[in-house]
Order: C-alpha cells, then sequence, then structure tokens
C-alpha cells in the first residue's frame, strides 16, 4: 500500500471534490499573499532601519570629530605658503588667533598674489588692517634667510618677529606643493620630499634662533612665555602620492618628533578656501570635500638639540685652543 504524500491535501471526487479543490486553492493563494506581504514590510523595516543608524551614526560622528586646531589664540604663530591668504583671515575673523599674534606670508611677490587671486587683496587689507603682520617673497624652505632673521653666514641679525619681543610658538605649513605639476609620480613625490625636508629644517632653525634671542635680550624672562611650546605643523591631503611623502620620518630626519595629529575639518575654519599654487583653478576634486589632516611636530627638544650643538662648537674650539698651547 502506498504512503500518502506528506502535507499533501486529499480532495473528493465530483462536485463536492472540486468546490474543495477550489477552496483550497483560494486558501493557499492566500496565505502566499500574507507572506508575501509579511516579507516586504520586513525588508522595508530593515531598510528603514539600516537608513536610520547610518543617519544617526553620521551625525553622531559629526558631533564627536573635532577638527584639530593646534594653536590658541594667545600663542604666537607663523604662516608660511599662503595662497589668497583666506586662512590667515578665517582664523583672524573667527578669533582663532589674536590678530598681533600672527604672521602671514607667501612665496609669491605681492603683486603675483594679486595677480593670481582676485580676491586677495582684500583679505591682505582686511588682515593688515586687523593689525596682522603680512609678509611676500618668503621661501618656506629658508625662512630665516627670507625673513631676514638671519644673514648669509647664518648668524642672527637682530631683526625681531613681534613687537614687544615675544617667542615664536608656531610655524605652519598648508598643504606644501612645488607647483610644478610633475607628471612622472616618482620624481613628483621625490621634489616634495625634498619641499617639505627643507621646511622641517628651516622652520627648526627659525624657532631655535628667535626664541633663544627673545630668551637672552629679556635676560631669561621670556623663558616664562610658553617655553615647551614650539612646534611645527603642517596640512596634507589623506591617500597618496601624500602618504608616500613620509612626513614623519623626514620630520625625524630634521631633528623633530611627533607631537600629535588630527582631522582637519574644513567647517572649523569658515571662509578658507585652499587654492592651487599656479592660481585659482580647482582641482579635480573641491578641498573642502577631500580628508586633511594636520601633523604637529614637537619643537620641545629644540633647547637640548641647540645645547649639543653648542657642546660640539665649544668642545672643537677647546681641542683648537689645546692644539695652539
Amino acid at each position: 500500500m502506498a504512503k500518502k504524500p506528506k502535507n499533501k491535501q486529499v480532495v473528493g471526487k465530483g462536485l463536492k471534490g472540486a468546490l474543495q479543490h477550489h477552496f483550497l486553492n483560494e486558501q493557499l493563494k492566500y496565505k502566499r499573499s500574507q507572506a508575501a506581504k509579511e516579507a516586504g514590510n520586513k525588508i522595508a523595516e530593515k531598510e528603514k532601519s539600516i537608513k536610520s543608524g547610518k543617519s544617526k551614526g553620521a551625525k553622531k560622528q559629526h558631533h564627536s570629530v573635532k577638527s584639530l586646531i593646534p594653536f590658541a589664540s594667545h600663542e604666537t604663530l607663523l604662516l608660511v605658503g599662503e595662497g589668497d591668504f583666506s586662512f590667515a583671515l578665517s582664523i583672524v575673523k573667527n578669533s582663532l588667533i589674536d590678530p598681533q599674534n600672527l604672521i602671514a606670508t607667501s612665496f609669491d611677490s605681492e603683486e603675483e598674489v594679486i595677480a593670481k587671486y582676485p580676491n586677495a587683496r582684500d583679505n591682505i587689507d582686511f588682515l593688515r588692517g586687523s593689525g596682522v603682520n603680512v609678509f611676500h617673497s618668503i621661501d618656506a624652505t629658508d625662512i630665516p634667510l627670507t625673513m631676514k632673521i638671519v644673514n648669509n653666514n647664518r648668524r642672527r641679525t637682530g631683526i625681531k618677529l613681534f613687537t614687544p619681543y615675544k617667542k615664536l610658538n608656531h610655524v605652519m605649513f598648508n598643504f606644501p606643493h612645488t607647483g610644478r605639476g610633475m607628471k612622472d609620480v616618482d620624481r613628483n613625490i621625490r621634489d616634495h620630499q625634498k619641499l617639505v625636508l627643507n621646511y622641517f629644517k628651516s622652520a627648526h632653525e627659525l624657532l631655535s634662533v628667535v626664541n633663544e634671542a627673545a630668551t637672552n635680550d629679556l635676560g631669561g624672562y621670556g623663558e616664562t612665555q610658553n617655553e615647551t611650546k614650539s612646534d611645527v605643523i603642517i596640512s596634507l591631503f589623506e591617500g597618496e602620492p601624500y602618504i608616500s611623502w613620509g612626513v614623519k620620518a623626514l620630520a625625524k630626519s630634521a631633528s623633530l618628533t611627533v607631537n600629535r595629529s588630527g582631522k582637519l575639518e574644513w567647517e572649523a575654519f569658515p571662509g578658507y578656501h585652499h587654492k592651487r599654487t599656479n592660481g585659482i583653478r580647482d582641482t579635480t576634486k573641491p578641498a573642502a570635500e577631500r580628508d586633511a589632516r594636520i601633523y604637529v611636530f614637537d619643537m620641545r627638544t629644540s633647547l637640548s638639540f641647540d645645547k649639543k650643538r653648542e657642546k660640539v662648537k665649544s668642545k672643537a674650539k677647546n681641542e683648537s685652543d689645546s692644539e695652539d698651547d
């Protein structure tokens, strides 16, 4: 005797069987319809939950992520490599720094800056009117010489950055670029590594010379003004080719140590518009849509670095004196 198939409805014959068969079909259709409806509702609820979760997560992330602002309003800051001076303008207008504590510089001459960036004239006038010192034709790879802090023999000239005499707490270079636009990737990386390394060395020398001079001229009283705050700062876009520049290794070779780094949130600097080195044209993607990071390299070891240098000089002098004897 054959077994009845599982889950199979058995219906009678004739009219009664036909009606029963019709009823079962309708019942099956209804169940399938309800199942499809429930499945659709579950999918919709899941998608809504995912979207809601993303929205909440994004909102939470937006509030939890703060841009690194590596200087305080009462500290002194020297900016190099400014384009249209919109960064300097932003931090002054938004009270991120006291105008008398800021020096903003560009590599180009004032005429070249005005020719490249139509809004630069208004920015510069506002900064100067607010009490900010603005200088042009300052080379980030040799700041002390181009600012006439030292002469060609690398000896201090006596020119002061701030009046009254203050220590320099921070040197900052936003998005360094040679402006050459090399298509060879390796050559381009090496070219920018050279730029960044020389900037680090130049900033290190500037901080050492200026702060040593401030301490000596004030008879030691200058030590009380943020004596442990001497940083070299650089801002870079995330990703390649910037990762390949190896800025941390370059900083180490310039006697700098990593202090901290943090995300640069464009919203933290309203009105700041990153500009290309060679003019107002945008890059393939607007700067404000690109992830960027601020790196702070510590200069707290600069005094010990200078002392070691003085010890070497003193030792060489003593050896020379002993040979003369």
